[in-house]
């Protein structure tokens, strides 16, 4: 199958960077038949969700190449033992503190305008911290949260660099003594495999950070679906899991094969570097009801689509799948959905059309909104 509507994708258009560069490559390049190189020298694009699922699923097969600060793997002798998922009481407790925050911060929500980004920085640290790091009373919780967005900020310029920054330069200078503090606190906690849980926190704040912005930003944009969202709370969850599928903030997922292997029928040399990305394969119409079942195109956001039951929310992948897999999937779920639900009270307005940052996964750029108390609220 040869990609099709894809090239004209609304998300490809609204890049923030270059339709030329690496999300138009990724857009245009989804619904190939086979494993397909992005381009030229390029790393190559697993197009089918069996095959996205095998190369996640086989750490031996296919390995991660580096961590979330760019620095090379070390290889270990055997596979990662996979992340057990949050409990369910772990959840809980995590979405009451995002309950409770929300509503300490909604003064600075009812008013001016709002930048996302920024507004949901402590209420989704605060909640995620209580979530992982149980043993922290509410003042040490506090300051992790703080340490963790304070890693995030440094780590930015470093993900967003061309090329890994050297050990000596000013940037990774700076997200070490970030990364070190974060570790120190976590250590005085008896943590065990602190820079396991401190990488574990960074992506469980920031990716519910970007999804979050996203939320807001698109019901901002869409004033009819935000009227809907406030009268029929079942709605709600479809909502969210449309903005995991058109806009899922951890969009590429890297590998490299370790051996030769044929994935859809295309041979796969060793050391191929290898992307998965749900943003691709939340476009799928195998994985996605469209047109054909009287549904939205599928770049259209239209959470009406999950009511066709022969189809399952987050086949797209967007927490990942196999030992990489997101742990917190259930509390993201949980922050995303009451965000939702609190947030149609208000009366949301965007004064611009957010484009796509695509420089930490994908995020609204400008993520500002104007924000008022509803009539109906």
């Amino acid at each position: 199958m040869e990609p099709g509507p894809l090239s004209t994708d609304p998300l490809l258009q609204d890049s923030a960077e270059d339709p030329e560069g690496l999300l138009g490559a990724v857009l245009r390049t989804a619904g190939s038949s086979g494993a397909a190189p992005l381009f030229p020298g390029g790393p190559t694009l697993v197009t089918t969700l069996a095959d996205s699922r095998t190369v996640l699923t086989h750490p031996v097969d296919f390995e991660l190449p580096y961590d979330v600060s760019r620095r090379r793997i070390r290889r270990a002798e055997g596979p990662r033992r996979a992340t057990p998922p949050l409990s369910p009481a772990t959840v809980a407790v995590g979405r009451q503190v995002f309950v409770d925050e929300l509503t300490a911060a909604e003064p600075s929500f009812d008013g001016p305008e709002l930048d996302t980004l920024v507004f949901l920085r402590e209420p989704v640290a605060r909640s995620t911290t209580a979530a992982l790091v149980p043993e922290a009373d509410i003042a040490v919780r506090d300051q992790i949260a703080g340490l963790v967005l304070a890693w995030i900020d440094a780590l930015a310029p470093v993900i967003g660099a061309a090329r890994s920054p050297r050990p000596w330069t000013r940037t990774r200078r700076t997200e070490q003594r970030a990364h070190r503090a974060l570790l120190d606190t976590l250590a005085g906690l008896d943590c065990d495999d602190a820079p396991a849980r401190a990488t574990t926190l960074a992506a469980g704040i920031q990716v519910p950070i970007a999804a979050g912005a996203w939320c807001l930003t698109q019901l901002a944009r869409r004033p009819d679906l935000r009227r809907r969202l406030h009268d029929d709370p079942d709605a709600v969850l479809p909502y969210v899991w449309e903005i995991l599928r058109l806009y899922p903030p951890t969009w590429l997922l890297p590998r490299i094969s370790t051996r030769e292997y044929v994935l859809g029928g295309v041979p796969i040399p060793a050391y191929t570097p290898l992307l998965v990305s749900p943003v691709a394969l939340g476009r799928l119409p195998d994985l996605v009801p469209g047109p054909s079942s009287g549904c939205s195109p599928l770049d259209e956001l239209d959470p009406e689509r999950w009511s066709h039951e022969a189809y399952r929310p987050g086949a797209w992948l967007p927490f990942g799948a196999g030992p990489h897999a997101c742990p917190g999937r259930n509390l993201g779920l949980a922050q995303l959905t009451h965000l939702v639900s609190w947030a149609s009270d208000f009366e949301l307005v965007v004064s611009v059309e957010p484009a796509v940052d695509t420089s930490r996964g994908l995020s609204p750029d400008p993520s500002a909104i104007v924000v008022q108390r509803g009539a109906d609220a």
